[in-house]
């Protein structure tokens, strides 16, 4: 089998997946270079991962046109994603694009376009639908065991979303704000297990927490109620080292602070909210955003005519109730979630490799991420407005 060169664009914690991956299954390929407008950014994961013969391209078409490259890894940030991913299609190259496909529908369907038009091929990293929770129960439901599916319901709570108010994703200009930045990966798990088209959607949020209290200071380093703030980030002691390294080097290059307030950052978006899809096929889905949590985990149940069936990803647990009987099964998966995002991240690297070579088309297409987009701007609008949003 023939190793994959793989170019990475955007020095971010996603791309260091993908190396991370790399370094474990090496007979799936190797990291020909970085490019990140942050140089010092890819020579630190670079130096990270012991990553040999790696260069750092110059600019974006140097990385896009490497001979030594067969796919492009894009991991910039949401809004930055529609340059990198038409100059690779277009230059011929495979794609693995992180999710949001893009926070815009003009930025959607120029990415579409341009994969439209090429032989390789096009991956949106929609890693939920890889994960062997979601996998197996998309796998009952399909199998007609709970009938016909009248409603769905996904929650998502989040330890980790308090950093979002710290770094770029804090803002929609950036990000779209988080029911798209976030909720794309869950929006698209309910379009999957719908398997309809969205018709209306009516949203409700707030930033009801991580809201601006007097006192505190612009960033962690420089507050006086830093003893007494559970929030603190301690930049002496982080909680993942990574992450600081690659925040310090940004804050030295932007000025932005690594350590920056949740509470009096400037931000426009939420901390917490609830999302109400109708689909065209009687279905309808709730959604559940919260990143004010003590835990981290999605969960997913389905109400069919004949019976139900919940799950946790993280705890890696499957209940299945039949409606007209005392029968009740459960399935442990918690063998296989043990690794990132719930056991997806692994999967869903292998089958990108796996369509490079084949050609076979991915689980989730652009069609996929141009949908969960939509519902995700839908209840960004049902927001902004109070009302609901019908989709066309």
């Amino acid at each position: 089998m023939d190793r994959l060169g793989i170019a990475i664009v955007g020095a971010s914690m996603r791309s260091s997946m993908m190396a991370t991956y790399l370094n474990e299954y090496p007979e799936q390929g190797y990291v020909t270079g970085y490019y990140d407008l942050i140089p010092q950014r890819a020579e630190l994961l670079i130096d990270k991962h012991e990553l040999k013969d790696t260069v750092i391209y110059p600019s974006l078409k140097a990385a896009v046109t490497d001979p030594k490259v067969s796919a492009v890894f894009i991991g910039t940030s949401d809004s930055a994603h529609r340059r990198p991913v038409v100059e690779a299609l277009k230059a011929g190259k495979h794609v693995y694009c992180e999710k949001p496909m893009a926070i815009t529908l003009r930025d959607c369907d120029a990415i579409m376009a341009a994969a439209t038009a090429a032989h390789s091929v096009f991956y949106l990293g929609m890693n939920l639908r890889h994960g062997p929770v979601h996998e197996k129960l998309h796998e009952i439901m399909t199998s007609g065991e709970l009938g016909r599916i009248l409603t769905i319901e996904a929650n998502e709570y989040y330890v980790g979303g308090r950093t979002y108010f710290r770094r770029w994703n804090r803002l929609r200009k950036f990000g779209g704000g988080l029911w798209i930045t976030k909720a794309c990966h869950d929006f698209d798990l309910l379009n999957w297990f719908a398997q309809g088209r969205p018709s209306r959607v009516y949203a409700t949020s707030s930033l009801s927490h991580y809201k601006p209290i007097e006192g505190a200071g612009p960033c962690c380093r420089q507050c006086a109620i830093k003893a007494t703030c559970k929030d603190f980030y301690d930049i002496d002691n982080p909680p993942n080292k990574l992450w600081d390294e690659l925040g310090e080097i940004s804050e030295k290059v932007s000025g932005h602070p690594r350590d920056l307030c949740l509470f009096n950052s400037d931000k426009d978006t939420f901390d917490n909210g609830i999302a109400v899809v109708d689909y065209a096929n009687d279905i309808r889905a709730t959604y559940t955003c919260n990143v004010v949590s003590a835990r981290s985990t999605r969960q997913m149940r389905l109400m069919g005519t004949e019976g139900s069936a919940e799950g946790d990803m993280e705890e890696g647990t499957i209940t299945v109730w039949k409606r007209f009987s005392e029968e009740k099964r459960s399935i442990d998966l918690s063998d296989q979630v043990k690794s990132s995002h719930g056991g997806a991240d692994v999967r869903i690297l292998s089958d990108f490799f796996h369509c490079c070579r084949t050609g076979e088309k991915p689980r989730s297409s652009w069609a996929d991420g141009r949908a969960s987009l939509e519902v995700g701007l839908a209840a960004t609008k049902s927001c902004d407005t109070g009302r609901p949003v019908i989709l066309k």
